[in-house]
């Protein structure tokens, strides 16, 4: 059974040390919540020292997250900490004994044997199939015609003469009742162009409707993961707005992986993978914490593969006009 006292003691000697350098590094809790990727509100709670809001494995995950983003994760500590949460630690492999490497060489010597058996029995059955079936097949010698013989014909047999050729008058008459065929109309040089105009505008249309092409990109506060829709559509940020997600909707993908890169004021702050599509349609989200900033502006852009931006959409924080006023 887990130990609290000790697991909350041993936490707040961590969240002091993790709040001393955050400190000495001049970094503010939001700033620290966007270097860390920890939200906001969580942020808070684990510097106020309450270190029950979560079960203890998911507290731990925080704190180690956090410690490692500002560069001092102490081993020693965060071991005493999963210690008294009751976390086991992994067990290391037991060594094999003598016997058991005996046992374990003797059983890789069968399957040496049975495997080379195996391949032998494949081999000689090769063979025997090709001895079988893929000798070439000899065949026939042609049959000659067999001629009668010269000796064997009658005595009045001639050969047939050719017919007699048609006088030159009658051969004139002939040509003179032969009309030419039409000539087919030559193509203008106009009628040509507008053919390779369609030819070309049909092979730009093919090639275009092969392109990856993002039909859906927007900005939303929620997904439905069943339809997986975005929620409703949102244009502007306001600074009570914790978190927000990205949807894209992608058509013909290259089959290559696809990333959501967040840039905050032109500067990037995370890069997302959303996964690698598998057919001719790609549906994918991102998630990102916001931190409640009171302005700055939001940028993903959807790249595919080595960093081909296919497309790229923009929200910035503003302040309701009953806030501002």
């Amino acid at each position: 059974m887990e130990n609290l006292t000790d697991f909350t003691e041993i936490g707040r000697i961590l969240l002091e040390n993790i709040k001393k350098t955050r400190q000495e590094k001049g970094l503010t809790e939001e700033t620290a919540a966007l270097k860390s990727g920890i939200d906001r509100e969580q942020l808070e709670k684990l510097e106020s020292g309450n270190l029950t809001f979560l079960p203890p494995p998911y507290v731990i995950a925080l704190l180690r997250k956090y410690a490692l983003a500002l560069g001092i994760y102490d081993e020693t500590l965060f071991k005493q900490l999963k210690e008294s949460a009751d976390i086991p630690a992994p067990k290391s492999p037991r060594k094999r004994t003598a016997q058991s490497q005996k046992s374990a060489d003797r059983t890789e010597k069968k399957n040496r044997n049975l495997y080379a058996s195996i391949t032998a029995i494949i081999v000689i059955a090769a063979a025997a199939l090709w001895m079988i079936f893929g000798r070439p097949i000899q065949q026939p010698p042609p049959m000659e015609a067999s001629l009668p013989d010269v000796s064997e014909l009658p005595a009045a047999y001639t050969s047939p003469t050719a017919p007699p050729p048609p006088s030159t008058q009658a051969a004139a008459e002939a040509k003179e009742t032969i009309s030419p065929a039409p000539a087919e109309p030559e193509k203008t040089a106009v009628a040509a162009e507008d053919e390779e105009q369609a030819a070309s505008l049909s092979k730009s249309e093919q090639e275009h409707s092969n392109e990856t092409t993002v039909q859906k990109g927007c900005f939303t506060l929620s997904i439905d993961r069943a339809a997986m829709e975005p929620g409703k559509e949102i244009d502007i940020l306001t600074p009570a707005t914790g978190s927000i997600y990205y949807f894209s909707d992608i058509t013909m993908p290259s089959g290559e992986p696809i990333w959501h890169e967040w840039e905050l004021n032109g500067k990037p702050v995370d890069r997302i993978s959303v996964g690698t599509p598998t057919g001719n349609r790609w549906r994918c989200w991102s998630r990102k914490s916001t931190g409640n900033r009171q302005e700055g502006k939001w940028t993903v852009r959807v790249v595919q593969g080595e960093g081909v931006e296919i497309h790229s959409d923009s929200i910035a924080v503003t302040i309701p006009p009953e806030e501002g006023q």
